[in-house]
């Protein structure tokens, strides 16, 4: 595995605009997905919409959840022991499973009761979003994969 992210990385590293466009992607798509939740809550409050509770309190869940098992778990990221330079600066563990793609993932989930279109566009824009956390160095696939896999688990409970 080491392999891998060493050439990923040295390719990345090699190509200036590629670098870029993963940098631009990592540090704002994130915002743009969190900046679109409050904004879905605050329309489906207006319109006294039933799915309000849902759309609130599954990411809440999710988040705090997620939060505990990375303390627990404590997983290293792939640069505290592989010889690899990440794109981005992190703080070191708590890697697994990925925070951001399960944010980003359990809201374009949520978004799917709300409107089917926006919903399928916010999981690729998610998708984007753990894609481009392997492509820095800073995550494994497993973590992006878990974070991804957790959001789903936590849409489908039976819960609000």
């Amino acid at each position: 595995m080491e392999r891998f992210y060493v050439n990923m990385l040295n390719y990345i590293h090699s190509k200036k605009h590629l670098k870029k466009t993963i940098l631009f992607i990592n540090k704002y798509l994130p915002y743009v997905m969190y900046a679109f939740y409050p904004l879905l809550i605050l329309y489906l409050f207006i319109i006294k919409h039933p799915l309000l509770m849902h759309t609130l309190f599954k990411p809440l869940i999710a988040f705090i959840t997620v939060t505990i098992i990375r303390k627990l778990i404590n997983r290293k990221r792939p640069y505290e022991y592989m010889d690899i330079k990440p794109l981005v600066s992190h703080k070191k563990g708590q890697s697994f499973p990925s925070r951001h793609t399960l944010s980003a993932m359990i809201i374009a989930l949520v978004t799917l009761n709300i409107n089917m279109t926006l919903g399928i566009i916010m999981i690729i824009l998610s998708s984007i979003i753990g894609l481009c956390r392997i492509l820095a160095g800073v995550h494994h696939i497993s973590d992006v994969l878990a974070g991804a896999m957790y959001a789903l688990f936590i849409y489908l409970l039976k819960i609000f």
